[in-house]
C-alpha cells in the first residue's frame, strides 16, 4: 500500500514535454526540493525538458529559491502564472524569448484547477476584461514568441466573458506536512491550504500524477479524516523531505512557527508605527476612506502602511484585514513572512478567498501602481524587462467597490520634508509615474467606470480620480504648487477639478488625525 518513493522514482515520473502545476505562495505549500532535484536532473542528463509550468501564485522566497531553482532554458518551454516572485531566472528566460509565457490573474488560474477538476474546459469569468489579459489587447501573452491564444472571449447570456484555459495537466507538484501509507496527506504545520487540494483534484480528473513531498511518514491509519486535506486517492507517490530546514520551510522567514500555522494567539501585535514621511502620508490619506465593519485587501509596499495607520489611531479593532493566501481577520504579516498572519480569524483555500473577493464581498482595498496615463489605467504588471505579474490584483480591483491606489508621484530619489503642516519636496524623483500610455493595461479606468467604482489616486502630493475626460485633480497638499510640483511631472495635463481642495492638514502632522471622532 505504500506511496513512498525515492526522490530519483518521483522525478522519474515526469516525462519530457509534460505540463506540470505546482502549489505554493511564496514558500507557503511549495514543494521546493522536487524543484532543485528537478533542476539537478536536468543540469546533468537535460531531462526532463521541455516542460510547461503552471503556477498560479508567486512561487519562491522572491530571490533564488523555489521555481528559481528549475528555471533554466531547454527545462521549461512554456509558464503559465500569476505572479513571477521575483523569479529573475524565469524574467531573463521571458524577456529574452527562451520561453512562452502567460500571466493570468491569480485568482482565475486557482478557478482554473477548480474547473478542470469537475471537468469543465477552463474558467468562464468577466475577470481580466479590457486588461492585458483580453485577448483583443494581448491575452495574457509576455513576449513574441508566445502565440498561441489560450483566452478567449465568449458570450454567456448576452454578456461578455474571458474563458481561460491551460494546456492538459500531466503532472502535480504539491506540498503537505504528514502522508501516511496510503498517501493521506495534512496541512498541519502550513500556514493555509492554498491551491493544494484543488490542484491535485485537477491534475487526476486530467489523467495525470500527483506527487506530494512531506516532512513526516506514518503507518496508515494515523491521520483522522479531519487531519487530512489531500486525501490518498489523488497521491500518487510520495516523497519525504531530506533537508526540511533547507527546501521544506513554512516561510522565507521561518521554518516552522506554530503561532503563523494557527495553533496560538499571542498578544501585543500590531504594526509598526511609521515615521511622518512620503509614505505615512499616503497611507494616512488613504485611511480616510476606511469605513467601521470594513472587509479590507491591502496591497504590499506602500498600501501596506494603511494598517498601521488604522493601527495608530486605534480603530485596526473595526476593520477586517485579508490575505490572498486564504486568511481572515487578525494582523498580516510582511516582510520574509509575506502571506502569513497572526491571531487570523479563519484559513481559506485559496479558491475560496478569490470568490470571496470575486462576489464583491471586500469593502475597500488599497493596491499600488507602478504607471498610470492619462485616462487612468495602471501597469503594475511590467516595465520594460521588468516583470512582475499581475497576482490578485485584477482579481481584486475589477470587484471591490471602493479603491485607493497609492503611490508616490514619482520614483527614484524623491524626497520630501514635512514641516508645520505642510509638504516641502526637497529632491525630485527621477522617473515619472504619470504618463500617457501605460505599458500595459492591469486596470482600464473606462471600464471602471461602467462597473460604478469608487476609484481613489493618491499620492503624497496630490488625489485624483476618474472623470469624463481622464483623470482629474481633486485634492493638492498644503505647501503644493500645481503648475511647479504636479503638472511638471506628469506627460500629460490632467483635468483641474473646478472645487480643487486641499489634502486634510491632519495627515501632514505628527499629531495622531482623530479618525472617527
Amino acid at each position: 500500500m505504500s506511496k513512498r518513493v525515492d526522490m530519483d522514482t518521483a522525478i522519474g515520473m515526469i516525462r519530457d514535454g509534460d505540463v506540470v502545476a505546482v502549489s505554493g505562495f511564496m514558500l507557503i505549500c511549495t514543494p521546493r526540493e522536487l524543484y532543485v532535484a528537478i533542476g539537478e536532473r536536468f543540469k546533468a542528463t537535460g531531462h526532463p525538458r521541455n516542460l510547461t509550468i503552471v503556477a498560479a501564485s508567486g512561487n519562491g522566497n522572491s530571490k533564488d529559491q523555489g521555481l528559481y531553482d528549475m528555471s533554466y532554458e531547454g527545462l521549461v518551454t512554456r509558464y503559465i502564472t500569476g505572479h513571477f516572485a521575483n523569479n529573475s531566472r524565469m524574467v531573463k528566460l521571458v524577456t529574452e524569448n527562451k520561453l512562452e509565457c502567460y500571466n493570468y490573474p491569480q485568482g482565475v488560474l486557482v478557478h482554473i484547477y477548480r474547473a478542470l477538476a469537475a471537468g469543465k474546459p477552463g474558467e468562464i469569468t468577466r475577470i481580466g476584461l479590457n486588461t492585458f489579459c483580453d485577448p483583443r489587447y494581448e491575452g495574457g501573452k509576455l513576449n513574441e514568441v508566445t502565440k498561441e491564444d489560450l483566452v478567449h472571449v465568449v458570450d454567456v447570456l448576452g454578456e461578455e466573458h474571458l474563458l481561460y484555459t491551460v494546456p492538459k495537466l500531466n503532472v502535480g507538484l504539491i506540498r503537505g506536512t504528514t502522508a501516511d501509507e496510503m498517501g493521506n496527506i495534512s496541512i498541519e504545520d502550513e500556514i493555509a491550504p492554498i491551491d493544494t487540494l484543488d490542484l491535485a483534484l485537477a491534475v487526476k480528473a486530467q489523467g495525470g500524477k500527483v506527487i506530494a513531498q512531506v516532512k513526516n511518514y506514518v503507518a496508515a491509519g494515523s491521520l483522522t479524516r479531519r487531519e487530512v486535506a489531500v486525501p490518498g486517492c489523488l497521491v500518487d507517490a510520495v516523497v519525504v523531505s531530506e533537508e526540511p530546514m533547507e527546501s521544506h520551510r513554512q516561510t522565507p522567514g521561518n521554518f516552522y512557527n506554530p503561532v503563523l500555522a494557527g495553533y496560538y494567539r499571542t498578544n501585543d501585535v500590531g504594526f509598526a508605527a511609521i515615521p511622518l514621511s512620503e509614505r505615512k502620508v499616503i497611507a494616512r490619506r488613504a485611511a480616510m476612506e476606511l469605513q467601521p465593519g470594513a472587509l479590507v485587501n491591502l496591497g504590499i509596499g506602500i498600501p501596506e502602511g494603511v494598517a498601521a495607520v488604522a493601527s495608530e489611531e486605534g480603530i485596526e479593532d473595526k476593520i477586517t484585514l485579508t490575505v490572498e493566501t486564504g486568511l481572515i481577520g487578525g494582523v498580516p504579516v510582511g516582510g520574509n513572512d509575506f502571506g502569513a498572519s497572526v491571531n487570523a480569524w479563519a484559513t481559506l483555500p485559496i479558491a475560496s478567498q478569490f470568490d470571496l473577493y470575486n462576489g464583491g464581498n471586500l469593502n475597500i482595498s488599497c493596491l499600488g501602481f507602478a504607471e498610470v496615463d492619462q485616462e487612468g489605467n495602471i501597469n503594475v504588471n511590467r516595465i520594460g524587462n521588468r516583470i512582475m505579474g499581475c497576482g490578485g490584483f485584477i482579481d481584486i480591483s475589477q470587484c471591490t467597490e471602493r479603491i485607493v491606489f497609492a503611490g508616490t508621484m514619482t520614483s527614484g530619489g524623491l524626497e520630501v520634508a514635512i514641516e508645520d503642516g505642510k509638504l516641502n519636496i526637497i529632491k525630485e524623483g527621477r522617473f515619472k509615474k504619470f504618463i500617457k500610455k501605460v505599458e500595459q493595461v492591469t486596470f482600464n479606468a473606462s471600464y471602471s467606470r461602467q462597473l460604478g467604482q469608487d476609484i481613489y489616486y493618491v499620492t503624497e502630493r496630490c488625489v485624483f480620480r476618474i472623470g469624463d475626460r481622464g483623470l482629474v485633480l481633486t485634492e493638492v497638499a498644503p505647501g503644493i504648487d500645481v503648475e511647479k510640483h504636479i503638472l511638471p511631472n506628469m506627460d500629460f495635463e490632467p483635468v483641474i477639478s473646478p472645487d480643487l481642495k486641499l489634502m486634510d492638514d491632519r495627515i501632514f502632522r505628527e499629531d495622531l488625525m482623530g479618525l472617527w471622532k
